[in-house]
Order: structure tokens, then sequence, then C-alpha cells
């Protein structure tokens, strides 16, 4: 009788054990089916090649994940403090976030379709909302990929310490520069209801 398949949140599990704990050098199929007692074959079988299993497990992050999603006073604070838990989220697990692509930014759309709601709601354009979520999104998850590469550097390397804490602080900055930027476009378009400019603070 056939040896049943290993489930495959088995082996989802313990890739994402094994490339929070020591980096995706170690997510290799003969490292993760030897630590699975199963064959490559039967690993390939179950989860496809090494990047197909590097898709889903972003995939499955993000779709396990519920961030916390809390409106503020104005669309500005909801999106800085957006930003923020969705940057700690990445930074939670800096090797698979160092591995995220430009198509694993759909694995995320669901949280950037409420930020989108509550700009319509506060009068904000569509185009506009549309546009500015994305950009937040983007801006996000290049500049945590960013920080973790950072982390990566030499430790005795000169300056690597001073640099990695000033990408660190540059980010919220960034942030408000950009929300600053979709206010004043939006004032500049005579939308009244988000004319009054109130910048987000942490």
């Amino acid at each position: 009788m056939a040896k049943p398949l290993i489930p495959v949140e088995v082996i989802y599990t313990r890739a994402l054990a094994l490339l929070d704990a020591e980096g995706a050098g170690a997510l290799s199929a003969r490292r993760l089916a030897a630590d699975l007692r199963i064959s490559t074959r039967t690993l390939y079988q179950q989860v496809g090649n090494r990047e197909q299993l590097i898709r889903a497990l972003v995939a499955r992050h993000f779709s396990q994940l519920r961030l916390e999603f809390k409106e503020y006073r104005d669309w500005d604070a909801t999106a800085f403090h957006w930003c923020m838990t969705f940057h700690d989220t990445l930074r939670a697990h800096p090797f698979l976030t160092e591995l995220m692509t430009i198509e694993d930014r759909n694995a995320v759309e669901d949280y950037v379709n409420e930020l989108v709601k509550v700009a319509l709601r506060e009068g904000v354009p569509r185009r506009i909302a549309i546009e500015a979520c994305r950009a937040l999104t983007n801006v996000t998850i290049n500049h945590t990929i960013v920080e973790v590469r950072a982390l990566r550097e030499p430790a005795h390397a000169a300056g690597t310490t001073h640099e990695t804490a000033k990408i660190e602080k540059n980010f919220p900055m960034t942030i408000r520069w950009i929300l600053a930027g979709v206010r004043a476009e939006v004032t500049a378009g005579a939308h009244p209801r988000i004319a009054s400019p109130r910048v987000a603070r942490q």
C-alpha cells in the first residue's frame, strides 16, 4: 500500500521555520525533504520547485495574518498607522520579506483595499486614492526589504549600525512626505472635505 503524502501545510510550516531560523540558504529541497523525512520527489510533487514554494509561503503568510486595521481621526493618520503595522509585520519574518517580488504584492491586496475604502469615504478621488495606496504599499515593502538586507551587512563594516538606524528612522518620515503630497494634490483639486491638512503622528 502506497504511503500517504505528507500534508502540504506541514511542509509550509517547516519551510517557514527553517527560513526564519537560518535564512534562504537553508531552504533547499534536499534540506527540507531531509527534515521532513520524505524524498525530494515527494516534496516536488507536493509543493513544486523552490521558487513555487517561496511564492506559496509568501501568499500563505499574508493570508493567515490579520493585520490590525484601525481607523483614526483622518485618512492621513489611518494610512500612517497602516504602513507602520504593515512594516512591523514584514520585519517579523525578514528572510521571507527579502524574498518577496512584485508578484507577491497581490498577497496584501485585501489590506490595501481597506485603506482605499477609508480614503474614498473621506472624499479622496478614486484615482488618487488607488494610486496613493499602491504607492504606500510599494514604499513600505521596498523600504522594509532595504532594512532587512542592511541587517545582513557584516557587523564590522564601518558605519553599518549607524546607517541601519538611519534607514529605519527615515521610513516614517518618508510615509509622512507621501501623505503630505497626496493631501496637497487633493487640496489643489478643490476637494473641500479633506482640504484642511492634519499631519499624522505616531
